[in-house]
C-alpha cells in the first residue's frame, strides 16, 4: 500500500499564509494555494480568481508599503475546511511616515489540503457570521442530511444587505456560475458572479435613495424561493420617488443561489412560474 500524507490542519495552513504574509515570503504565501483559488475583498470590493491573479494583486498591494506587518490575532476552524481569523495589518506606506493599520475578519475556505478561497471583511462580526455559516451549508453538504438551510432567511438577510448597499455581502449569496434574468425591463442575463455584481453596483450607483422590502416569501421546495418584493428609490439627480413592484424567482443549490429571475410584472406570472418550476425540480 502506497503512504499518502495526511491532509494539512486548516488552521496550519492559515497560521503559516500569515506568517508568510508577515515575512514578506510571496512564494511561501502562495505555497498551499489552490490554482482555481478566489479571493475577495469587502472593503475594496476587490474579486480575483486564480493562482495567478492573486499572486499578482499581493505583488502590487506589497509594493505599496514600505513595511507591511501581519498578526494572527484569533483562528478557529468551524468544520469542514471552514477556519475564521482576525488579521491585523500594520504599514508604512511609501513616502509616508504615517502609520496605517486594518484589522479584518478573514473567511477561508480550505479543500484538499490547499486554500480554495479567502473572503476579507472590515466588519469582524459580519465576516464571524459569514463564517458560520458557510460551516453550516457546508456540513449540510457533506453530511447528506435531509435538513436544509432557511432558504427564506437567506434570501431576507440578502435584502437588507441590499438595504446597507453591502455589495460585498449581497454577492456572497451567489454561487459562482450563477445567472441573474430582468427581462422585463429589457436587460440581457448577467452571467458569472462577477457580471452579476458590475450590474448591481451600476444598479445602486443610479440612485441616490434605494430602499428593498418583500412583502411576501415563501419556499416552494426543491429549491425554489417566491418572493414579491417592493423596490422604492430616488434616482440620482431627481427629487422623485419611484416605486416598483415585482414577483422574484430564487433557484438555491448548496445554499447558494444559481438562478434569480426578477421583474416579474404580473406577480401571479411570477408565482406560477416559481411553481412549475418547484414541481419540475421534485
Amino acid at each position: 500500500m502506497s503512504y499518502e500524507p495526511p491532509t494539512p490542519d486548516p488552521v496550519e495552513l492559515v497560521r503559516k499564509q500569515v506568517e508568510a504574509l508577515d515575512r514578506g515570503d510571496l512564494d511561501g504565501v502562495m505555497s498551499n494555494v489552490a490554482e482555481d483559488v478566489v479571493l475577495d475583498g469587502a472593503a475594496l470590493e476587490d474579486h480575483f480568481e486564480g493562482r495567478v491573479a492573486v499572486r499578482d494583486f499581493l505583488d502590487q498591494w506589497f509594493g505599496l508599503y514600505e513595511e507591511l506587518d501581519f498578526e494572527l490575532e484569533e483562528v478557529s476552524h468551524l468544520g469542514d475546511g471552514v477556519v475564521f481569523a482576525v488579521v491585523s495589518q500594520d504599514g508604512h506606506v511609501v513616502g509616508s511616515s504615517g502609520l496605517v493599520r486594518q484589522r479584518e475578519g478573514w473567511v477561508y475556505l480550505c479543500v484538499g489540503g490547499s486554500i480554495g478561497r479567502l473572503t476579507t471583511y472590515p466588519d469582524i462580526e459580519e465576516a464571524r457570521t459569514a463564517a458560520e455559516r458557510l460551516a453550516q451549508e457546508r456540513g449540510w453538504a457533506v453530511s447528506g442530511e435531509s435538513t436544509t438551510p432557511d432558504l427564506v432567511g437567506l434570501v431576507r438577510e440578502q435584502a437588507e444587505a441590499a438595504n446597507r448597499r453591502d455589495l460585498n455581502a449581497v454577492m456572497n449569496a451567489f454561487a459562482e456560475d450563477a445567472i441573474m434574468t430582468g427581462g422585463a425591463r429589457g436587460f440581457p442575463p448577467s452571467e458569472g458572479r462577477a457580471a452579476i455584481g458590475r450590474f448591481i453596483e451600476d444598479w445602486f450607483d443610479a440612485y441616490e435613495e434605494l430602499h428593498f422590502e418583500f412583502e411576501e416569501l415563501s419556499d416552494l421546495g426543491n429549491g425554489v424561493v417566491f418572493g414579491v418584493l417592493i423596490q422604492d428609490g430616488r434616482p440620482v439627480g431627481t427629487a422623485a420617488h419611484v416605486g416598483q413592484r415585482e414577483g422574484w424567482v430564487y433557484i438555491w443549490a448548496r445554499g447558494l443561489i444559481v438562478r434569480l429571475e426578477t421583474t416579474y410584472f404580473d406577480i401571479a406570472e411570477g408565482r406560477a412560474a416559481a411553481e412549475r418550476l418547484a414541481a419540475e425540480r421534485g
